[in-house]
């Protein structure tokens, strides 16, 4: 038999070295990848709450009647959490579900993600109303504000005009609060 003495596949020492390189390059790309992921949430996020608001417009128009998000958690501000849509059967706006007279369209149950925070500027903490011609009933310009874990280099934000207007605004808000 002939039997070559030529080795065949890797040493010990081989394997070892691109263990030690795969290794280091999973630690640098892994702060990366994470922030990717934080900021996909937050964006996420933000495009579910925005779709919610034009969703409450859409039905304003086609209804020719007042419809209302209401932050369900409380009057603290935080859209992350709870919400419900619905019309309201006596016109008014900015206020409180009545289920004697409302009709609701929609709960929303929150984000399930955890540190996700949406804040609502002042006019904006409890409710946005839509009228029949798609305006907001609100005073100024409010601003809705998500971030996570308090981190403003992934925040988004939601712009609110009384013209009925919504944006998601291109710039990072440069605080967590509006």
């Amino acid at each position: 038999m002939n039997r070559s003495n030529g080795a065949a596949g890797f040493s010990l020492i081989e394997l070892l070295i691109v263990l030690i390189l795969l290794s280091i390059m999973a630690s640098v790309a892994m702060p990366s990848f994470t922030n990717l992921i934080q900021s996909n949430r937050v964006q996420s996020a933000s495009d579910e709450l925005y779709g919610l608001m034009q969703y409450a417009k859409n039905e304003a128009v086609m209804r020719n009647r007042v419809v209302t998000l209401e932050n369900i958690s409380g009057s603290d501000g935080r859209w992350d959490q709870q919400i419900r849509i619905y019309v309201s059967g006596d016109q008014g706006t900015n206020r409180a579900f009545n289920a004697s007279v409302d009709e609701e369209l929609r709960e929303h149950t929150g984000f399930n993600q955890a540190n996700l925070t949406a804040s609502g500027s002042s006019g904006v903490q409890k409710w946005i109303s839509f009228r029949p011609n798609g305006t907001l009933d609100v005073t100024g310009n409010p601003v809705i504000v998500l971030c996570q874990d308090g981190n403003t280099g992934n925040a988004r934000s939601i712009a609110l005009q009384p013209s009925g207007r919504i944006t998601q605004p291109a710039t990072t808000p440069t605080d967590c609060t509006p």
